[in-house]
């Protein structure tokens, strides 16, 4: 065993147990940070390294077996040339490269539990407190809704109605959806049918359905469920419609599937935050089902259920890591690292014009495919730009911003309709941030905007009614 690797072994053993017996396995953001840190790049990370991406192993034969390199359906469900796979696995042999990911895995790792420990220390909320803080939201009734935030949530709520069906017709989302629901096509088909009709040309829509939709209709889910009346049930089923048909007018088999996840997450988090096995496993299986589906409807040509959960392993297991393994072949042994250039507004900043973004460099260079890309987590995007600096500064201040909303929303506030609604959105943002760069996970996955939002329906009214106590 190389020292590159037992430095990722040692730092994903001394990850788990800080999960475990630290942080512990509960809903909290940097507890489900730490968990599909742990899934997406633990032993998977090892697996497509040194078996995967070398052609051995028996998934690998399984898949082989499944698909034969030179049929048509290979073909369709490799998506790329030989070339492609020659050169990720030159990659994987590559001394030089392996070394940097292990080093760059295990430092992504033990980043992110520094962060998340220091952040305990800073704001001095060491694990007991936290432990407190989950035993009261597991105790502690919960209040009815005070009259000023049923307003402001309706408030909220209206608004949102109006942007969804506004963009419910401008887009044709439900003729799209059946579209391509009811199409039987192959997976290049599919894609390009995304790349033509997915989603909202409406940069501004696609930022509130990521953010302040989900989080106005999980709001409103959590009043009703806790006892807001019928009228708040209505409203709550056509908001949670309405937003899981935007979703799939995207096209993309993530984003309806992740938003019933959280919605799961959001009924368990109303109750307790503490996640069992139980739990664990039933969320998996659900996950598996929905994914399972949505991969079938993306490419029809899969084949039998046998298939399509080889085809899903490769997908959730596999190709995180062969992303990685693109982007450290790609940075700096073919590209110099960006220096932020590729993030558009730090380069407006620097007064330099802005680099293609690299997914779509390394895309190109990997797959010479002009117009694909190639996503991967926080970590790859952090050093193409800033190498080493960006591996260790990036995974430490998402470990802090994780646990800081953590604390606010748990330890702070408690369990109030906002705050499980605040968790539900972390969740996504937490998913964006293990999918891609971490500057989109503060936008785009709304962690920047959780504890905002959670602050704006507590806020009282300038001048309150009087005899109405002040609780949520």
């Amino acid at each position: 065993m190389t020292l590159s690797l037992s430095f990722f072994v040692l730092s994903c053993a001394a990850t788990a147990a800080f999960l475990w017996f630290y942080v512990r396995p509960t809903l909290s953001l940097s507890s489900t940070a730490l968990s599909l840190l742990l899934f997406f790049h633990g032993p998977a990370f090892w697996y497509y390294t040194r078996r995967w991406a070398l052609g051995e192993g028996s998934a690998f034969d399984l898949y082989r077996e499944a698909w034969p390199e030179h049929s048509g359906a290979g073909d369709a469900l490799h998506t790329a040339s030989s070339q492609f796979y020659s050169s990720l696995s030159a990659a994987v042999r590559n001394t030089e490269v392996m070394q940097s990911l292990d080093f760059a895995v295990g430092l992504t790792f033990a980043c992110f539990c520094l962060g998340i420990w220091l952040t305990d220390r800073i704001l001095k909320c060491p694990p007991r407190v936290h432990d407190e803080a989950l035993r009261r939201w597991h105790e502690q009734a919960f209040l009815p809704m005070a009259p000023h935030r049923s307003k402001q949530l309706l408030s909220m709520t209206g608004l949102a109605f109006v942007v969804l069906l506004y963009f419910f017709f401008h887009d044709n989302q439900l003729p799209k959806v059946y579209v391509y629901f009811a199409t039987a096509a192959g997976e290049f088909e599919k894609i390009a049918m995304r790349r033509e009709m997915g989603g909202s040309p409406s940069y501004l829509f696609n930022l509130l359905l990521s953010t302040l939709l989900p989080f106005v209709a999980f709001a409103l889910w959590t009043w009703w469920r806790e006892g807001g009346g019928k009228g708040v049930g209505g409203l709550a089923t056509a908001m949670l419609v309405l937003v899981v048909t935007a979703k799939l007018a995207t096209l993309s088999k993530a984003p309806a599937a992740i938003f019933v996840l959280q919605l799961m997450a959001l009924e368990i988090a109303r109750g307790s935050l503490d996640f069992t096995v139980r739990q664990a496993i039933t969320l998996g299986l659900v996950a598996l089902t929905l994914f399972s589906i949505m991969t079938f409807v993306a490419n029809s040509d899969l084949g039998g259920a046998r298939e399509s959960l080889l085809f899903l392993f490769y997908r959730v297991c596999m190709i995180p890591n062969e992303s990685l393994v693109e982007y450290f072949a790609i940075f700096p042994g073919q590209l110099p690292h960006t220096l932020g250039n590729d993030i558009r507004w730090l380069a407006i900043l620097k007064g330099v014009e802005p680099l293609q973004p690299s997914f779509w460099r390394v895309a190109e260079l990997m797959r010479g495919a002009p117009g694909s890309t190639t996503t991967a987590m926080f970590m790859a995007d952090a050093w193409a730009a800033f190498s080493w600096a960006g591996i260790v500064t990036c995974a430490f201040i998402f470990g802090c911003l994780l646990r800081w909303i953590d604390v606010q929303l748990i330890v702070k506030r408690g369990r109030t309709g906002t705050t499980i609604a605040g968790l539900g959105l972390g969740h996504h943002g937490v998913f964006i941030g293990m999918s891609t760069a971490f500057q989109t996970s503060l936008l785009t996955g709304g962690l920047l905007l959780i504890v905002p939002m959670v602050a704006l329906l507590e806020c009282k009214w300038p001048w309150p009614e009087r005899g109405h106590a002040d609780h949520d």
